[in-house]
């Protein structure tokens, strides 16, 4: 029976209805009566199709039994199989790659971290040895990919450009790389768009009543926006380049100055070992990371003080234009600067002289795996969306 034909599109929608109703009970079970009461199908039809998807291998029966104080034989409990589809997603950042192996219900099941190595390539060569590796170990096959890149991802012409963190991208069709490897859906996104959605999965249906930002302040500065639940790419899909606002005085003069250029962690090294050659006196070393230097910030160190006292002008700055422009009713920072909590409140101490009725602005409680959890979400999508007619259509 062809699908394009009327029977077989009911087929598929009465399918898609079946799934449904079982994604929505897990991790629950759910007898076929019951199916059957909650998309509204006959009995017969629901048996015919849990049967075809039985034998497909993406429904089973559950050792389970309802409880009931009726007599006679129990029903059948219905479950999905969680390893019916398995989805690749990766993050790769300028220094560490995040490579992870998800279900069907978007559980990772195997997780990796890498060295990003000196290129593009490199990191590909990584990343994808890695995925084939976890995937021979489960002995499973790959349905969909989705990967985070520190850039913008142009899909017309299978290019990540202003990567400017990693080298490399520029003569690279990273989709084709990856459809050489992997017989599966291959999605590529921006990293930081990524951690907007992964934010957003973990929010659930909190931010329904209004927009947000995730602002990720590490090695760059990058901007993803969620507008009506789902991610805002602009016209040309190159929404989100907050690191690069230009800065109006005291922080730039006759060299233009950037977000990026005050506020990430690579400036905020450089600016504290600046403060102490001024003559700010600090008890730590010039050369003391990121961590050390908010903590002491916190402490009241003369240099470090100084330091993040520019650093959240700066970025109190640019979200005052962002919230002009798009009203977010929250802002969540991540990335390994803006995931701190002493950078967070100083940021708001500076927003609330800017903006009447500022956002509320929160640190990430996902950390640096913000962006594989979105790329989990993302993966799903595409599982989803495939599913019914990739089982249903040789039953």
């Amino acid at each position: 029976m062809g699908e394009g034909s009327g029977s077989g599109v009911l087929r598929l929608l009465n399918g898609q209805r079946i799934v449904d109703s079982l994604f929505s009970a897990h991790p629950d079970r759910i007898s076929r009566a019951g199916i059957a009461r909650a998309t509204g199908l006959s009995k017969p039809t629901v048996s015919a199709l849990i049967a075809d998807m039985e034998s497909a291998g993406l429904v089973r029966v559950s050792d389970e039994r309802p409880r009931s104080g009726s007599i006679g034989r129990p029903a059948a409990l219905y479950e999905l199989v969680p390893t019916a589809r398995h989805s690749v997603v990766a993050d790769i950042g300028a220094t560490k790659i995040l490579v992870g192996l998800s279900d069907l219900f978007g559980n990772l099941i195997a997780e990796r971290e890498l060295a990003t190595g000196p290129d593009a390539r490199a990191a590909l060569e990584g990343l994808t040895g890695a995925a084939e590796q976890m995937l021979r170990d489960i002995d499973g096959e790959c349905h969909a990919m989705c990967v985070g890149v520190p850039g913008i991802y142009r899909p017309e012409r299978d290019r990540v450009e202003q990567a400017l963190n990693l080298p490399g991208f520029g003569n690279l069709g990273l989709g084709a790389y990856l459809c050489e490897r992997f017989d599966a859906r291959i999605h590529v996104e921006n990293d930081v768009n990524l951690a907007a959605l992964g934010e957003l999965t973990r929010m659930g249906d909190e931010p329904a009543d209004g927009d947000f930002a995730a602002i990720s302040v590490g090695t760059g500065v990058g901007l993803g926006m969620v507008v009506g639940g789902e991610l805002y790419r602009g016209g040309t899909g190159s929404a989100g380049e907050l690191g690069s606002l230009l800065l109006s005085p005291p922080y730039s003069s006759e060299v233009p100055v950037t977000l990026e250029d005050v506020a990430s962690a690579p400036s905020i090294r450089k600016r504290f070992g600046r403060a102490i050659e001024d003559g700010h006196r600090s008890g730590l070393d010039p050369s003391a990371d990121v961590p050390e230097i908010l903590s002491a910030a916190a402490a009241s160190d003369p240099a470090a003080a100084v330091v993040l006292d520019q650093v959240a002008a700066a970025m109190a700055l640019a979200v005052s234009h962002l919230c002009l422009i798009a009203d977010p009713i929250r802002v969540v920072f991540g990335g390994g600067v803006g995931a701190n909590p002493v950078f967070v409140d100083a940021v708001r101490d500076r927003l609330e002289s800017l903006v009447a009725a500022p956002p509320e602005l929160a640190a990430s409680t996902l950390g640096r795996r913000a962006a594989l959890v979105g790329a989990v979400s993302m993966s799903l999508r595409f599982i989803h969306e495939s599913l019914v007619p990739e089982i249903l259509r040789d039953q």
